[in-house]
């Protein structure tokens, strides 16, 4: 793999890990980031994982981007150092998921009467006619 690639792998799994930190599906995340940290031996992979554990206990104090940075420079040098735990960065990296965007969808069917809707960036027309 390339430095990009490594950079944009490493980025997207402190990103998978980072965001799967307050769901359900912890557990098995978790358990892909112990065999990837295992590739640097026993000691590494339990000293890895104290600092995961931490940083997860206390993921909804912490601000979400230093989460994923430092994961993301803590993985990409482990990768750097043992090139064969790539193939487990990319596997990690492919647990994410594209962060839902915000938005609200508003509609209105069938009134009679005036309808008003308030918020951001609405587009679309209001048909006031009579049918």
């Amino acid at each position: 793999m390339e430095h990009g690639q490594l950079v944009a792998a490493a980025t997207a799994a402190a990103a998978a890990l980072v965001g799967e930190m307050a769901k359900d599906t912890w557990a098995s995340v978790r358990s892909l980031a112990a065999r990837l940290f295992r590739h640097a031996g026993p000691e590494e992979e339990e000293r890895q994982l104290t600092r995961l554990d931490t940083d997860q206990a206390q993921a909804a104090a912490l601000d979400p981007a230093v989460l994923r940075d430092r994961w993301s420079r803590r993985l990409l040098t482990l990768v750097e150092d043992f090139p064969e735990a790539a193939e487990t960065l990319a596997e990690l990296a492919s647990r994410r998921q594209e962060d839902p965007q915000p938005g609200v969808n508003q509609s209105a069917s069938n009134n009679t009467g005036s309808v008003i809707q308030i918020g951001r960036d609405n587009s679309g027309s209001l048909n006031t006619e009579r049918r």
